[in-house]
């Protein structure tokens, strides 16, 4: 696992994210749990939610194990194949209640571009923060602000000069396109956490995020390191202008 904890100090290193970068995987029937691993039923005594689960990893530093029993969000348990005997038109029917979509039609097109695994091919997902993780991630998650991303764009568009994609909906930000969506199309990919993250999993006004396949881990820590050694880091830093404005204030009123 010292290869991803040295991945995860880099990463803080050079993003200077205020919450731990995850390790995320997708653990598969007859796989065991890691050591220490904390089960959101067990824990809090509640089902919650996968952005909740996001959370407690990424702020609290536990390694969380969230199965079927430990989610409380329809989206989520359909999404990682937990449970696909759900009527897809229970989400329609969210989409309309809540006024995401103005009619069936438009709600159903929201529900056919979500991420879906396959049903049961996976028991558990686990979240660990990356610089003490106790697993080899699938993904590894970033959360932080607009500035911090586009550090993380600009190390990954450099491999291939393409840009980072990400389909902003407002909905489902951080389980599905941050998590099922990368994993799916095995590419990287920039989030922004919905109504949910910021409502019932505390994601702050500023925060977006960024998730990435593992095996992109190398290049783009080698793009932070070529860029930052151009000048281009964070902290941003300003061109300043040394030269204030006073003493030509003070000679102009001076004279009248």
């Amino acid at each position: 696992m010292e290869k991803w904890r040295s991945a995860g100090e880099a990463l803080e290193r050079y993003l200077r994210p205020s919450t731990f970068p995850l390790a995320i995987h997708f653990l598969a029937k007859g796989e065991e749990l890691p050591q220490g691993a904390r089960r959101p039923l067990e824990e809090v005594g509640v089902p919650i939610a996968l952005c909740q689960a996001i959370t407690l990893a990424r702020r609290m530093g536990w390694t969380v194990a969230m199965g079927k029993e430990d989610s409380s969000c329809p989206l989520a348990t359909i999404s990682m194949g937990w449970s696909p005997e759900i009527d897809p038109a229970l989400m329609v029917g969210f989409f309309q209640a809540m006024n995401y979509a103005r009619d069936e039609k438009a709600a159903q097109t929201r529900v056919e571009g979500l991420g879906k695994l396959p049903p049961y091919n996976y028991d558990m997902l686990i979240l660990s923060p990356l610089t003490r993780t106790r697993v080899e991630p699938h993904l590894i998650m970033v959360y932080g602000n607009p500035a911090q991303m586009m550090r993380l764009a600009q190390a990954i568009s450099r491999w291939e000069g393409e840009k980072v994609t990400g389909a902003f909906g407002g909905i489902g930000g951080s389980c599905n396109d941050g998590v099922i969506l990368p994993f799916l199309k095995d590419r990287p990919r920039m989030v922004l956490p919905g109504n949910g993250d910021r409502v019932f999993a505390a994601t702050q006004d500023g925060e977006m995020a960024c998730s990435f396949p593992a095996a992109w881990t190398d290049r783009i820590l080698e793009g932070l390191e070529a860029t930052s050694g151009r000048g281009v880091r964070y902290p941003i830093p300003p061109s300043m202008n040394y030269e204030l404005p006073f003493a030509r204030l003070m000679e102009r009123f001076g004279q009248e």
